[in-house]
């Protein structure tokens, strides 16, 4: 089986991801080796010093870049890191252009605030009317989430789309709030968020033999075709289950 690993930071030199072209080819090449077939590259757009436009010419020089020297069988795809708690975009149309290449997804970072106010929900409101559908990234490592997980069932019935990172999926303490939200069926896309070999490698196998014991290989068929769907620019209407909750000793029910 071949997988999609929507959420990297593979791109040289353009965030806290890998920091030149070899460092990007090493990444690629150890995907390749866990059966990766697809890549979304995804470097962070803060859009506090740098407006979309010089993003998008920074990352098509390092695409370039990149493509040029990577001679093995994944298929890279465009794409982003929004964070929409720190961007000063006044308007939220210019988000469009990071989106995931020619599709509507957009790979959407929260604020890691311990409480999510209503300014941030309503950044996270303006951000659909555009059209764009986010793909909440790592929702998982949010301080607001760890604290209050119903939030995740919120964002699902906003019209959000949950991705995992595969180190949750096989850190013990992080598992147990990715296994409540998969049984409450609010996960749907998968994602290494690989920085670099040292600290952030990439452990996509690892992270699907894990959930594949846990859960079965459907679960792992319905994460790749939901991220093949993604890349198709088609829609994915998921159910928003029930809200996952915490109780007073800590435990995602």
């Amino acid at each position: 089986m071949h997988f999609t690993d929507i959420h990297t930071h593979i791109l040289p030199g353009i965030d806290d991801g890998a920091k030149n072209l070899d460092q990007s080819l090493d990444l690629l090449g150890m995907l390749e080796c866990q059966n990766v077939s697809t890549v979304v590259l995804t470097p962070h757009y803060y859009g506090r010093n740098k407006g979309t436009d010089k993003f998008l010419e920074s990352r098509e020089g390092a695409f370039k870049k990149l493509a040029a020297a990577y001679g093995g069988k994944i298929k890279l795809v465009r794409g982003c890191e929004c964070n929409i708690s720190t961007c000063a975009n006044s308007d939220f149309s210019e988000l469009r252009p990071l989106a995931i290449e020619s599709t509507r997804y957009i790979l959407t970072e929260m604020s890691f605030e311990h409480q999510w106010t209503e300014h941030m929900w309503g950044r996270l409101e303006r951000l659909l009317d555009t059209g764009l559908i986010p793909i909440i990234a790592h929702v998982e490592k949010y301080p607001a989430i760890l604290k209050k997980p119903q939030l995740v069932h919120r964002l699902v019935e906003e019209g959000c789309l949950i991705q995992i990172n595969c180190h949750s999926v096989l850190d013990e303490e992080r598992c147990a709030l990715v296994k409540a939200l998969i049984d409450h069926g609010q996960v749907h896309c998968l994602g290494s968020d690989t920085h670099n070999k040292e600290k952030r490698p990439p452990r996509y196998m690892a992270a699907v033999e894990k959930l594949s014991a846990l859960f079965g290989q459907d679960l792992v068929y319905a994460l790749q075709a939901n991220m093949q769907n993604i890349l198709a620019d088609n829609c994915i209407e998921p159910l928003a289950g029930t809200p996952v909750t915490r109780t007073l000793l800590g435990k995602y029910k």
